[in-house]
């Protein structure tokens, strides 16, 4: 039996596994962005609901989800549109804030849509 000489198996080796881990470090960069984008969006659509069920106006509490969702990080959420709807005849809210996700690859990113909704507030006093 010929033993056989074991020049070049640590180059093979590097060809092989370097591109596999720099493609997972990629993913979980990316799943990362996704993450962080999903939380931008629904601190926003929180934001917006707040606006809507304290004062009722749709206009500012849109305008305000904006202004949120610009003001989180740059490139955490671009494009960031804000829809408030009034429910159940103006006792509940929806805030739903659609947009992209940071992406290293511009193909990967992904459409985020977050929602919030709750009940319009209302003073009733003594009785």
């Amino acid at each position: 039996m010929v033993a056989r000489d074991d020049a070049g198996v640590s180059s093979i080796e590097l060809v092989v596994y370097v591109p596999l881990l720099l493609l997972l470090l990629f993913m979980g960069v990316q799943v990362g962005q996704v993450m962080l984008g999903n939380q931008a969006a629904l601190a926003a659509a929180r934001e917006a609901a707040r606006v809507a069920r304290a004062g009722g106006d749709l206009t500012a509490a849109e305008d305000r989800g904006r202004a949120y969702a610009a003001s989180i990080g740059t490139g955490v959420l671009r494009g960031a549109d804000v829809e408030v709807l009034a429910l159940d005849g103006g006792l509940t809210v929806r805030a739903t804030v659609t947009g992209d996700a940071y992406a290293l690859v511009p193909s990967l990113g992904g459409r985020i849509t977050q929602v919030a909704e709750g009940p319009v507030e209302v003073f009733r006093g003594d009785t």
